[in-house]
């Protein structure tokens, strides 16, 4: 017995304790728990979209998609690009959609909306008057009218037949003093400020060599003025006159074509004399250093 006790060998027999996976772990508690973050936020943003009218809708559709919220100016109607200015259609936003909290006035949208809308009528009236003036004096061939970003611009240009000045001078010529003049009823009427551009061929001024293409397109400039003052339009309603020589030519195939000599009126809009005005101002870092009574 003792024998047999020494010599029986005891197995312990272990086994590892399996593991539930899957299902039973913590992940999905997370997953689960945005599923339902999200799905309230949906139910959130519904009951938010059903107090809103589709009116309000709109107006905060179109505020979201033609400004930033990092900008810290607001949405300005009016474009200055090439293009035709901004829409003027933005939406009025009312009282409901942008809640109850008190705010400093300022103008509304439908009010800059009605502002624009009421420029851009004048624009096209002014711009409609030019034109049947331009029909009337059968000047089809001698004046071209268009719409700028910044108002309307008139050109007036000599032809194979009519010239606009004594060549070679700034004297403007009896026929083009008279359209020249026509011009004024339209613009005294609608208040607008102009600028005038003068422009020659690519023919060289050779009678004095201190007087040159520069000198005589700013001189026709200076000569179309004082035709548009003595029609009776006011001396402050022209605001600059310039001159560029030949460096703008409509037709640079033919440097010497009729229609490059050419004088131009841009009839700046509200925005467009706005712009302008900016484009002169002081710049906010410069000093204005102050004259002393000993210099």
């Amino acid at each position: 017995m003792s024998g047999r006790q020494k010599g029986h060998t005891t197995i312990i027999k272990r086994s590892a304790r399996r593991t539930h996976t899957g299902g039973h772990g913590g992940a999905w508690k997370v997953a689960f728990a945005d599923f339902m973050l999200a799905l309230m936020s949906l139910f959130m943003v519904m009951w938010i979209m059903g107090q809103v009218s589709e009116k309000d809708r709109k107006a905060i559709m179109y505020t979201l998609n033609n400004q930033s919220i990092f900008d810290s100016h607001s949405f300005s109607p009016i474009s200055f690009s090439a293009h035709d200015p901004a829409p003027a259609n933005a939406p009025e936003v009312t009282p409901s959609a942008v809640g109850n909290a008190s705010v400093s006035p300022q103008p509304t949208a439908s009010t800059v909306t009605d502002s624009v809308k009421q420029a851009d009528a004048d624009q096209r009236h002014l711009q409609q008057a030019l034109q049947s003036l331009m029909i009337g004096k059968q000047a089809q061939s001698n004046m071209r009218i268009e719409r700028l970003a910044q108002g309307i611009r008139v050109v007036v240009n000599d032809d194979q037949h009519r010239m606009m000045f004594e060549r070679g001078s700034a004297k403007v010529t009896t026929y083009f003093q008279q359209l020249l003049a026509s011009l004024v009823p339209a613009l005294k009427q609608s208040g607008s400020h102009l600028m005038i551009i003068g422009h020659t061929d690519a023919t060289p001024y050779q009678q004095n060599p201190f007087y040159d293409n520069w000198s005589l397109s700013v001189n026709r400039a200076q000569s179309a003025r004082q035709v548009l003052i003595r029609a009776g339009i006011e001396s402050d309603k022209i605001i600059q006159i310039s001159g560029v020589a030949d460096q703008k030519l409509l037709d640079p195939q033919q440097p010497t074509n009729a229609i490059n000599r050419r004088i131009e009126f841009i009839i700046l809009s509200a925005a467009g004399l706005s712009a302008w005005e900016k484009s002169f101002a002081m710049p906010a870092t410069h000093a204005i250093p102050t004259s002393s009574a000993h210099e």
